[in-house]
């Protein structure tokens, strides 16, 4: 009766490492989506300031840095959050898929020899 609930235990044992890699794995993918909106908010950000400096332009021939940088100060400083809070997310999807490997072993031979000293 030891051997069935030996093989019940390693049964569960597996089942439960598999949902925690699959916990990982999706939350891994939430941050990744994440990641790609924050990337589309980012291009945006720089299409905003590509537009405002060609009216800055097209309005006065000339571009005054100063006044450039009035207009597109707030882009910028988005610009620089977004980039911080992907780099977090990022560092978090290392360290979510540093701890995702797959430990592959035959776990019916681990016990072989105390299966063969009981006996």
């Amino acid at each position: 009766m030891a051997g069935l609930d030996n093989i019940f235990n390693k049964v569960k044992e597996a089942t439960k490492q598999a949902a925690d890699q699959t916990n990982r794995a999706a939350k891994a993918a939430k941050l990744k989506m994440t990641v790609m909106s924050l990337t589309s908010e980012k291009t945006q950000h720089l299409q905003t300031i590509g537009q405002r400096t060609y009216t800055l332009f097209f309005e006065n021939s000339t571009i005054d840095g100063k006044v450039l940088q009035e207009k597109i100060q707030e882009e910028l400083t988005q610009i620089d959050r977004i980039g911080a809070r992907i780099a977090e997310l990022e560092a978090e999807i290392a360290d979510i898929q540093s701890g995702q490997h797959v430990d592959i072993a035959d776990i019916t031979l681990k016990n072989t020899d105390a299966d063969a000293t009981e006996k």
